[in-house]
């Protein structure tokens, strides 16, 4: 186990001096407190991350405070996990990277991550996000010819046989 806690469901007027002081109950000592906030508003996102000084210490911090009243809200105190590369989700899979990587961008040909309909792939910015060129060179392209199979029950009649008034 880990001394880093994750501290969930803040109110977001929380205060890291308020937050101290809930966890440095019972003698137990905090090294650090991190309280997230948004990048654009600089307000707290509602969650935090809270370094005990020990192993023991931080258990007892989420066996005493997992689902403990602070403010309004019931906190949920676990184990922090560590950073993933990449963000939250883990390593982006439409990212060439490595040997053998071609370096194109997503839904272009080549890139690995195949393409799911007709708008560049599967993690497209907008309707196509292929360059220009790639767009250009479709463009000049004839449009794919139309099949059109005729079943032998419709013999070149449009519409459907049960909506027909002829068979009375």
């Amino acid at each position: 186990m880990g001394k880093r806690l994750y501290v969930g469901n803040l109110p977001y007027d929380a205060d890291e001096a308020a937050l101290r002081e809930v966890f440095a109950q019972d003698g137990r000592v905090v090294e650090r407190v991190h309280i997230v906030l948004d990048r654009e508003t600089q307000r707290p996102r509602g969650f935090a991350f809270v370094e005990m000084a020990t192993d023991d210490q931080a258990r007892q911090a989420i066996e005493k405070l997992e689902g403990k009243t602070f403010g309004t809200r019931a906190l949920r105190v676990t184990e922090a996990e560590e950073r993933r590369p990449g963000g939250p989700s883990g390593p982006r899979p439409d990212r060439a990277s490595g040997p053998g990587s071609s370096g194109q961008r997503p839904g272009g040909t080549g890139s690995g991550g195949g393409s799911s309909g007709g708008f560049g792939g599967p993690r497209s910015f907008g309707p196509d996000a292929r360059p220009k060129s790639e767009r250009e060179r479709e463009m000049r392209k004839p449009p794919p010819k139309r099949r059109v199979e005729e079943s032998d029950a419709d013999r070149g009649r449009r519409g459907n046989s049960r909506f027909d008034d002829d068979e009375e």
